[in-house]
């Protein structure tokens, strides 16, 4: 890796430039030779000579330690006639084996407990050797212990404005036999990596399309969607293979062909109905699409009342002080526990953080966190176990300087947030504590950001909640109590209605036994639920929600761990006894 602080750029600040490389001009016979590409608007550049990278990294990011392969290279031609012939059998010539630098190596496989003869593929960023991925004959895989995370190829597609997206090194290698390198590949299969994302930013946010061109398959289906999540829709197209992927088609001679079968997703612009056709005959073969709701700890009964699916924006309100956030946080919290979700949470009244998260942790057990009378109080272990299971599914938002957020850095957080973390799940609380970018009209500040968040929702397939607070309270003239809010009161315009696709009321009923109302204010399809329809919950000390007059084991939301007690608790006149 070329330091770009040693990079001499005569005085350039924008634009392409080519200058004197200093990681090879020592060691080179033309001293005057520009060898160096560089991009200085996007901050990376490569030498065409030495084949360095250089990249420059505007966030100062925190350099994270690596443990690197040695590099004891033999000749790259001399494998073995058997692993020639295998390729050959695959249709990857020689060749190609020479230009992907793969090698061989009698390497231990786990799996197989012992020492075998295996295949090598070599991750290079530049020069540097970074990660040897271990393939033997019977397709087991291991890698070197320790390494960076990175596509596989990433060295092929710098200053790339299209590049392909496979699922193996075999179909990078299959798509390079065929003339196309500007393709990389996912380094663990089907398996998701944050750590790949993160790493590879700087050589992705430059492209302008991707051709995600995963395995014909369920799994392929799965990681294609991620990887279309994480990058923006609106910038990817699918490739479908005629076989299971790419090195069989290529096998099969219709890799060229299959490479032009691509069907755009359906964010934006003008498609035809050809498009569809595919979603079209799952709704027929399958019924309506899925709906995202909690399934159970009493939240079940939400079951015909309300529910909401990804790409929605759902708008919570509430009197102040009704428990909006705590049911909120509750209703969140199962569906994290209950689904393949990541979510993260700006909730900037709920300040310290450590303080918020003992909330978390409390609603995941059920029980008390701090000391108390009660025997029953969460033990340290048990908050480990939920720090390390958080630390998959939970993040959060907030400034890094302290200071009041805006809502285009909302947006740039969150769109950074898929894509490094692959988070699909967002929680602001509440709206009248983001900053709008521009003065103005309030009304039409407040319209401009509702459709933003829309469509965020909807480009991005996300889960977008917004607690928003009414303008004011207003009284019923025969009995004298507050009136429940609707969408149409929050504060500062009739959008909060008309613009998003689903809202709930949480509305508390003091007395002898408090309830807290759920009421469906808005759903987008009728099959989400019945708008006017209210169920009610009994709340819990530890931020739960029950139905009144059950009784109830008191659980963790998962099990992560085999002695977790499971406490019985019963209500008195449907109201649960404190930490019960």
């Amino acid at each position: 890796m070329i330091d770009w602080q040693s990079i001499d750029f005569k005085g350039k600040s924008t634009g392409q430039v080519k200058v004197k490389c200093p990681s090879c001009i020592g060691n080179r016979s033309n001293k005057s030779d520009v060898s160096l590409s560089v991009n200085l608007d996007k901050g990376i550049g490569k030498c065409h000579y030495c084949e360095e990278v250089a990249i420059r990294d505007p966030k100062k990011k925190e350099q994270k330690e690596y443990k690197y392969p040695v590099q004891e290279w033999q000749n790259f031609t001399k494998l073995s006639d058997k692993i020639v012939k295998w390729f050959n059998g695959r249709k990857i010539t020689q060749n190609t084996l020479i230009k992907a630098k793969i090698t061989e190596e009698t390497y231990y496989q786990p799996s197989l407990k012992k020492e075998v003869n295996n295949v090598v593929f070599n991750y290079f960023e530049g020069k540097t050797l970074i990660n040897k991925k271990y393939r033997s004959g019977d397709k087991k895989f291991t890698q070197s212990s320790g390494t960076k995370n990175i596509f596989y190829g990433i060295n092929d597609i710098i200053d790339c404005k299209e590049i392909y997206i496979v699922e193996g090194e075999i179909d990078k290698l299959s798509l390079m036999e065929i003339g196309i390198d500007n393709c990389i590949s996912v380094p663990n299969g089907a398996n998701d990596n944050d750590d790949v994302w993160a790493n590879s930013e700087d050589y992705l946010k430059g492209v302008e399309t991707f051709y995600i061109a995963t395995d014909k398959d369920e799994k392929g289906n799965i990681v294609a969607e991620k990887i279309a999540q994480r990058l923006g829709r609106w910038r990817c197209r699918r490739i479908i293979f005629e076989g299971k992927d790419a090195n069989e088609d290529l096998v099969s001679g219709v890799l060229e062909q299959s490479l032009k079968n691509i069907q755009a997703y359906p964010v934006s612009g003008t498609l035809k109905v050809s498009h569809f056709e595919n979603d079209i005959f799952d709704l027929y073969d399958n019924g309506l699409p899925n709906v995202v709701a909690p399934k159970g700890n009493g939240l079940d009964r939400l079951d015909g009342c309300f529910s909401t699916m990804m790409g929605h924006l759902v708008v919570c309100t509430g009197i102040p002080s009704h428990g909006k956030s705590t049911f909120m946080e509750w209703y969140v919290l199962n569906l994290l526990a209950e689904n393949d979700l990541k979510a993260s949470f700006f909730s900037p009244e709920h300040m310290p953080f450590a303080l918020h998260q003992s909330t978390f942790i409390q609603k995941f057990y059920g029980r008390t966190f701090f000391e108390s009378y009660d025997k029953k109080r969460i033990t340290k272990q048990e908050i480990k176990d939920y720090i390390e299971w958080a630390d998959e599914k939970i993040y959060v938002t907030c400034p890094e300087n302290g200071s009041a957020a805006t809502w285009d850095f909302i947006f740039d957080t969150f769109k950074q947030q898929i894509y490094s973390y692959g988070v699909n799940v967002f929680v602001i609380d509440a709206f009248n504590k983001v900053l709008f970018d521009k003065s103005g009209n309030k009304k039409d500040n407040i319209d401009e950001v509702l459709t933003r968040l829309t469509s965020f929702s909807q480009l991005n397939n996300v889960l977008v909640f917004l607690v928003a607070h009414p303008t004011k309270m207003y009284t019923d003239e025969k009995t004298g109590e507050v009136r429940v809010p609707t969408l149409y009161d929050v504060s500062g315009s009739a959008d909060f209605r008309n613009q998003t696709h689903d809202g709930f009321c949480i509305h508390r009923m003091f007395g002898e036994i408090p309830r807290t109302r759920f009421i469906n204010l808005k759903t987008k399809y009728s099959f989400q639920g019945e708008i006017g329809k209210e169920i009610e919950f009994v709340w819990h000390p530890s931020g739960r929600y029950y139905s009144p007059f059950e009784n109830y084991t008191i659980k963790p939301l998962v099990d992560l761990a085999k002695n977790q007690s499971k406490l019985e608790f019963d209500t008195t006149n449907g109201y649960p006894s404190i930490w019960d």
